[in-house]
């Protein structure tokens, strides 16, 4: 276990990086992972729980900082933008209709 502050790269080579995107918790974060031949994939947890949310720029009531949220999902929305990154929403049934399922993967 490590307590991290900010974001962490996993490897060290930028291939897995743990991003912080407080808002939904204090510690929340989400998941920028580069496959060779899939691209990016930006795993968003709970930043945002349905497009919706996502398109809107809506915060749960749920959520412990509205301001935090909304600065995440910026900051998402730029990392999304530059690294052409498909945006995988957690909560999301099309989204997740969307994806691929066992016994297919992602390379």
């Amino acid at each position: 276990m490590k307590l991290l502050t900010g974001d962490f790269d996993v490897f060290g080579d930028g291939s897995a990086t743990l991003l912080s995107t407080p808002g939904h918790t204090p510690g929340h974060q989400s998941f920028l992972v580069h496959l060779d031949k899939t691209g990016w994939l930006l795993l968003i947890g709970d930043a945002a729980h349905f497009k919706d949310n996502w398109d809107n720029d809506r915060v749960p009531s749920m959520n412990t900082s509205a301001e935090q949220t909304h600065s995440s999902h910026a900051r998402l929305a730029r990392i999304v933008a530059e690294k052409k990154a498909a945006l995988w929403i957690n909560h999301d049934l099309p989204t997740f209709d969307s994806l691929k399922h066992s016994p297919d993967f992602y390379e």
